[in-house]
């Protein structure tokens, strides 16, 4: 008796991105952005703002319900897991968040595509734009806190008071850490194919932000915000976190991750392939 065996088509596995496409598609990616309008910018950027506060009510209604039940570390964890929540939100959604144009935005300017004016007025725009959209959120937390039962305002006080508390060096130093991993999320967003593949990486490096206790200037803005609405933390103690906080936030993102991610790709002999792209 013949048997017939059905011939299976492998499948094709799409090649990784090249490092001279990735530094492509960023530089082209925030080429548009450079170039946008700034209504579409503040309007973006407040999106970004408002979407990234479901990081903070997630992990603040996880905090209420799990303290007491589970040991603090084991608590600590789950809420570090809710904090990609808004990220995924932010970044899929392509709506304009501050730490990503620290890193993407610069690119252009190293290779003399645009100005540093230009580079200059869409981290302002973006940045009071996202911190305007966070106050906003921060605000409605607040309330939250006073009429909702799912969680209460010791839960965004004992939040906000893991970044108050620390001096302003370490604020900076720890930022700078928050800003790497943000770069590297850029970076390896515009690698990733798939979207799935990209939320994979959102949560993983975001997720290890949340977890580490790494302050974020755009997410740290609503927490700590929100404790200073509740009458917890002094408008003092909030400047003196968000200023800090926002230029680790910058010099991590744009030095260990632009700058090295630029200058490693440019030197390490893809010079040819450049040659061989402008050619075609």
């Amino acid at each position: 008796m013949l048997s017939f065996k059905k011939k299976t088509q492998p499948v094709e596995r799409k090649p990784q991105k090249s490092q001279l496409l990735i530094l492509q598609q960023t530089e082209e990616a925030a080429l548009t952005q450079l170039e946008r309008n700034s209504k579409g910018l503040i309007l973006s950027g407040i999106s970004a703002g408002l979407d990234i506060g479901f990081s903070v009510l997630l992990m603040s209604v996880v905090l209420a319900a799990f303290t007491g039940i589970f040991p603090h570390p084991v608590v600590k964890f789950i809420v570090g897991n809710m904090y990609p929540i808004g990220f995924i939100f932010v970044v899929l959604g392509r709506s304009e968040l501050f730490t990503e144009h620290t890193t993407l935005a610069i690119l252009p300017v190293l290779q003399r595509l645009s100005s540093i004016k230009k580079l200059l007025r869409l981290w302002v725009i973006v940045y009071f734009s996202n911190i305007f959209g966070g106050l906003i959120f921060a605000l409605i937390l607040s309330y939250f806190a006073r009429t909702l039962h799912f969680f209460q305002a010791p839960a965004l006080n004992e939040i906000a008071d893991d970044f108050v508390k620390y001096s302003w060096l370490t604020k900076l130093l720890s930022a700078a850490l928050a800003g790497w991993l943000m770069g590297l999320l850029a970076w390896l967003v515009a690698a990733s194919r798939e979207t799935i593949s990209q939320i994979v990486v959102i949560f993983i490096i975001t997720g290890a932000i949340g977890i580490a206790g790494l302050p974020h200037c755009i997410v740290g803005n609503i927490e700590v915000a929100s404790s200073m609405f509740t009458g917890h933390v002094s408008f003092d103690q909030y400047v003196s976190f968000l200023v800090p906080v926002t230029l680790g936030n910058i010099i991590g993102g744009v030095f260990f991750v632009s700058i090295l991610k630029f200058n490693h790709t440019m030197n390490s002999g893809v010079e040819k392939e450049v040659e061989l792209v402008e050619e075609k």
